[in-house]
């Protein structure tokens, strides 16, 4: 018995939680634990460690190194995520219609908790915790408060540059079709100018298209037509995920341009 005491406290259990399970005292099972020269932890240490292991399971190297998949959902997190300051948290939070994509990006993520259902709001939260995680956003300038100290694509390898684009797209843009002139606008929102200007350099790059940018304080980089249609063909020939919703405009509005 008392080298499975020694093996659960390494692993991370409780002196309290050791005495119930064995029916015995937590001096008792401090007095094994000293008696085989194993350290007591403080109850910073254990708490610590406590809460490491009640947090949901997740692939933690996720976005440890890049490709495609997880290119573009950096792109969505970098638009319409939240990264907390104060802990590891990351959280996403779109409408119950999207329910489906959030199901998605947490399997893909190998994520075993439950989504969040905020039925008031119309909303689906999708909210882990990863140390790693954070920091490998980090890495990609997705920080607490990156909506308004701003994001860059400096660090993402040009090969995923415009999946990324394609997430941020789904995450903060929109795609609209006048019905009597078939005249189709897209506008990406950010709250500054500068990763826009990122975004139009690609764009360009890839696709020889021209875009504008327009705003003083909330900025949008908008297509018109067929730079538009160009765009959306683009970002849609890419294998990632997307967002149903918008890919079913798309498809609405080729049909309606035809």
């Amino acid at each position: 018995m008392n080298d499975e005491i020694i093996k659960e406290y390494a692993n991370g259990v409780s002196i309290n939680s050791l005495a119930k399970k064995y029916n015995s005292t937590p001096y008792m099972i401090k007095k094994i634990l000293i008696a085989n020269n194993i350290k007591i932890r403080t109850a910073h240490e254990q708490t610590s460690i406590s809460n490491l292991n009640r947090a949901i399971k997740i692939n933690d190297n996720y976005f440890s190194k890049l490709n495609l998949e997880n290119s573009y959902y950096l792109g969505f997190i970098a638009a319409d995520g939240t990264v907390r300051k104060d802990n590891n948290e990351i959280k996403i939070t779109i409408n119950n219609e999207d329910e489906q994509f959030l199901l998605d990006m947490k399997n893909k993520m190998d994520y075993k908790g439950n989504l969040h259902y905020q039925n008031k709001v119309n909303a689906i939260e999708y909210r882990f915790s990863s140390k790693q995680i954070k920091k490998d956003l980090a890495k990609y300038s997705i920080i607490p408060r990156k909506t308004y100290i701003g994001i860059t694509m400096k660090d993402i390898p040009d090969e995923y540059k415009l999946a990324f684009i394609k997430g941020y797209y789904d995450g903060d843009g929109n795609v609209s079709i006048n019905q009597n002139t078939k005249q189709v606008s897209i506008k990406i929102i950010s709250h500054t100018e500068e990763i826009l200007k990122e975004f139009q350099d690609i764009i360009k790059q890839k696709t020889n298209i021209y875009t504008n940018i327009r705003g003083t304080i909330l900025y949008s980089l908008e297509l018109s037509t067929l730079p538009a249609l160009d765009f959306l063909k683009d970002i849609y020939s890419l294998n990632t995920p997307y967002l149903q919703r918008k890919y079913d405009k798309y498809l609405e509005i080729l049909n309606i341009r035809i």
